[in-house]
C-alpha cells in the first residue's frame, strides 16, 4: 500500500494560521497531480474551478493563487481553506488513478482507497476562531460511512454548489451563474 498526502500538506498555509470568518471546505489535492499554488489553484479554462472568481465578484476584489499579493488580500478578508482529507492509501498498483492529470473526486471517494481526514485540524480552526462561517464545496457530498462519521463531527457546515465546472446543474442552466447564485446567498460579508 502507498501513502499520498495532500499536494500542500508541507506549505506553511496548509492548515490556516490567520484570523478566519470564512473557512471553505474542499476534498483533496493529491501531490503529484497538477501543481497548485493554494487550494482550489486550477484557476485557468473554462473547466477550471471557479472558486476564486465566485470570491472576487461576491467580494468585490481580486482573488488569484498566482498573485504576490493573494495572501495579503486572502487574510485581509479572513479567508482560509482546508481539505476535509489529509492523504489516502492506496494499492501500489492502482495509484495512476490518484496521481496524474486532474482530481476526480470519485477516485478518492469511494471505498478503493483509505482516506486520512483533517477532522481535528478543523475542529481546531474553528476553536480559535469563534464566529466564522464554515463551508463546504463538495456538493451533496458522498454517502461513504466514515465520510458522513467525519463531517458530522463539524458543526453548522453551509453547504455550497460545488465550483467545479465539471459539476452538475440544472439543463440549461449557465453554469457560473447558478453556482453564483448560490454563493451570494449563502456567504454573508
Amino acid at each position: 500500500m502507498e501513502i499520498i498526502c495532500h499536494q500542500l500538506c508541507k506549505e506553511t498555509y496548509y492548515v490556516p494560521n490567520w484570523p478566519i470568518k470564512h473557512l471553505f471546505l474542499g476534498t483533496f489535492n493529491t501531490e503529484g497531480g497538477e501543481k497548485v499554488h493554494y487550494y482550489y489553484g486550477r484557476v485557468t479554462g473554462e473547466k477550471g474551478n471557479k472558486t476564486w472568481k465566485l470570491l472576487s465578484e461576491i467580494f468585490n476584489t481580486t482573488f488569484d493563487p498566482r498573485s504576490p499579493l493573494f495572501f495579503d488580500v486572502l487574510k485581509n478578508y479572513r479567508i482560509g481553506c482546508i481539505d476535509l482529507i489529509h492523504s489516502v492509501e492506496i494499492d501500489e498498483s492502482k495509484t495512476e488513478l490518484v496521481i496524474g492529470k486532474g482530481y476526480k473526486d470519485t477516485i478518492i471517494i469511494n471505498n478503493k482507497v483509505k482516506r486520512i481526514y483533517n477532522t481535528s485540524e478543523i475542529l481546531r480552526i474553528i476553536a480559535n476562531n469563534p464566529g466564522a462561517k464554515i463551508y463546504s464545496t463538495w456538493g451533496k457530498g458522498p454517502s461513504l460511512k466514515n465520510w458522513i462519521t467525519e463531517v458530522s463531527k463539524i458543526e453548522n457546515v453551509i453547504k455550497l454548489v460545488s465550483p467545479s465546472m465539471a459539476a452538475w446543474v440544472p439543463k440549461g442552466t449557465n453554469k457560473f451563474e447558478f453556482m453564483l447564485s448560490d454563493w451570494k446567498s449563502k456567504i454573508i460579508i
